[in-house]
């Protein structure tokens, strides 16, 4: 079966050339360097293999480009495996004490968080941390408090303070 060719314009061109050299998502360089490729005369199934692709998967991109233009490139929404983490219980299981499920600390570890939290047991710690920032949480440090023995400290750094 002899494959079309497609004619690309001059603008086309330039704008396959800027996604491809310069976009920040690489499927998105992928794809626009393979229409680019075909574009310039090359078949589909030369361009699947000098990119590491299937050949169908060209076609598509092609086809999606004369009928959408470059926003075809993008990634749709619902695409890739659903998270089986919910954010919402991980929140209500960080906002109470360690404590609160037996656990003898006053704060908590990747692991202690682990133990507890139904949908993150069997993840690796790293696997938790990358939980936690997709989910907007930092780490933050508890601020150093300073005690003393002697029973006028308080009003003595009070005085400190005020100054």
């Amino acid at each position: 079966m002899k494959e079309k060719s497609i004619m690309l314009s001059k603008e086309q061109k330039t704008e396959l050339e800027e996604l491809a050299r310069h976009d920040r998502r690489a499927h998105v360089r992928l794809k626009a360097r393979a229409v680019l490729s075909v574009g310039r005369g090359m078949t589909r199934i030369l361009v699947a293999e000098v990119l590491g692709v299937e050949r169908r998967a060209v076609g598509r991109w092609v086809q999606g480009y004369l009928i959408e233009g470059t926003s075809c490139f993008s990634i749709k929404s619902g695409r890739g495996r659903k998270a089986r983490v919910q954010g919402e219980e991980v929140g209500e299981y960080l906002r109470q004490t360690p404590r609160h499920f037996g656990i003898d600390r006053t704060r908590w570890t990747l692991s202690t968080l682990r133990q507890v939290t139904p949908s993150l047991k069997g993840m690796s710690e790293s696997g938790v941390w990358r939980v936690l920032v997709r989910l907007g949480y930092r780490y933050k440090r508890g601020q150093p408090v300073s005690h003393s023995p002697d029973p006028e400290y308080r009003e003595k750094r009070g005085l400190y303070c005020r100054l």
